[in-house]
């Protein structure tokens, strides 16, 4: 049968099924886990014969209808003279699910695949990916998926023209994770119709997810308008649910030592103005009473008395030794193979470094900015660990040097020119004190 055929029966079976239950509503943040069996019609070039294999499916939901998925397959055929081969697929897409009536959703994926096969045979292939599906929901969490795939694949290089490598695949869909629309404040009111999104935990709300009214102290007043949530039982209230406040000082009668305050003067839990902090005109720390510098500068440091501290001279900073380039230390082009030359200028290195025993030297690694940065820091670091080794085979001390890669980091010329990208391609000698 032509692939085109083949594909045509596919997309067939797959959209010949419906379902009436209502559907679950996967939302950003669940995963989706389906392991499944799969039945592969492979590429009349390749000479396999069609058959059984299994696979499974790890999906992460983006959104409620967009999820990234990561599907893997294998299985087990032959060639027309009985050969037995092996298969292995992996395949990354993008998948979107649109719901159909009741449980039912349709799905629909586009990515890249790679097959490979060994055994009797020893090929690669590659190339675009497509999946056309429909899930069927049998509860929140556990659902049937039907699958037909079509991969549009050929052997790396692209010397070969590109052939279908076609499969149907059927597997129970497994659900983990957070369901259902959002829920913040955990009430039963999705945050989308929440008018109070931040009600407290198990509390009783409306079907709007605000509190119901309540009287918790029992004092006649309801939450929403006590200023006093707390009055103990028996306690008269005013229209606030507070007991009365003479003075307006903010403290209730029944706990208020100074009943009398006068208004706006700040008062300490018991209803009583503070006492005053003693008066430190120029801010050192130091009251007025006791200080014998009364103009001192508020940043100054003082001593008990409040005068300046005579100030210490800072001690220099010893200047860190320059670093040294290797010069003629140069690698090939993707390589942390040291060359004839390298080898030359770093035994001159050698005798220097074994001049001054007691000194110790960090070999660092830098690149230009050409190429990933992870794979930067990793060439930087292997020419590093090259010249720490090499070194250590002309007579200096382990102990004494250690490698470290910086990749593109502190460039010392303009990448944007040959020039400047081959000065910044260096291996230098840190002195570490």
């Amino acid at each position: 049968m032509r692939p085109t055929a083949r594909l045509s029966l596919l997309l067939a079976f797959a959209l010949s099924v419906g379902a009436a239950l209502p559907a679950w509503p996967q939302r950003g943040g669940t995963i989706e886990v389906v392991p499944l069996g799969r039945y592969s019609f492979y590429p009349d070039s390749l000479g396999l014969k069609s058959g059984f294999g299994i696979g499974a499916e790890v999906g992460l939901f983006v959104t409620e209808k967009l999820s990234l998925e990561l599907g893997g397959s294998y299985g087990a055929t032959t060639l027309p003279d009985s050969t037995p081969v092996t298969t292995q697929g992996l395949t990354g897409r993008l998948l979107v699910h649109l719901p159909l009536r009741g449980s039912a959703t349709a799905l629909f994926g586009a990515g890249y695949s790679r097959h490979r096969y060994f055994g009797g045979l020893d090929v690669d292939q590659e190339g675009l990916a497509g999946l056309v599906g429909f899930r069927f929901g049998f509860g929140p969490r556990l659902g049937l998926r039907l699958e037909a795939t079509a991969d549009y694949v050929a052997p790396p290089g692209g010397q070969v023209e590109r052939q279908w490598d076609l499969g149907v695949q059927v597997g129970m869909s497994m659900y983990a994770g957070p369901l259902g629309p959002r829920d913040s404040d955990h009430d039963g009111v999705p945050n989308a119709e929440d008018r109070c999104p931040e009600s407290s935990r198990g509390a009783p709300v409306d079907p709007t997810g605000c509190d119901l009214a309540r009287d918790s102290d029992g004092d006649g007043v309801l939450d929403g308008g006590d200023q006093c949530p707390d009055t103990p039982p028996g306690q008269r209230v005013d229209l606030t649910g507070c007991n009365a406040d003479s003075d307006g000082d903010g403290v209730l009668n029944a706990v208020d030592r100074c009943p009398a305050t006068p208004p706006g003067v700040i008062t300490d839990p018991f209803g009583c103005p503070p006492p005053q902090p003693p008066v430190d005109s120029d801010d050192d720390g130091v009251p007025d009473d006791r200080d014998r510098c009364p103009g001192t500068r508020p940043d100054a440091p003082v001593d008990a008395l409040g005068c300046p501290l005579p100030q210490a001279t800072p001690a220099p900073t010893p200047e860190r030794p320059p670093p040294l380039v290797l010069r003629g230390v140069d690698f090939p082009s993707g390589s942390a193979t040291l060359t004839g030359q390298a080898k030359v200028s770093l035994r001159t290195v050698a005798i220097a470094l074994m001049a001054d025993p007691a000194a110790r030297y960090a070999v660092d690694g830098y690149t230009d900015d050409t190429g990933p940065p992870e794979a930067n820091r990793r060439i930087s670091l292997a020419r590093a660990t090259a010249v720490r080794r090499f070194l250590i085979s002309e007579g200096v001390a382990a102990d004494r040097l250690s490698a470290h890669g910086y990749g593109s980091a502190d460039p010392v010329a303009s990448n944007s020119t040959a020039e400047g990208r081959a000065r910044n391609r260096r291996v230098v000698l840190q002195p570490i004190e």
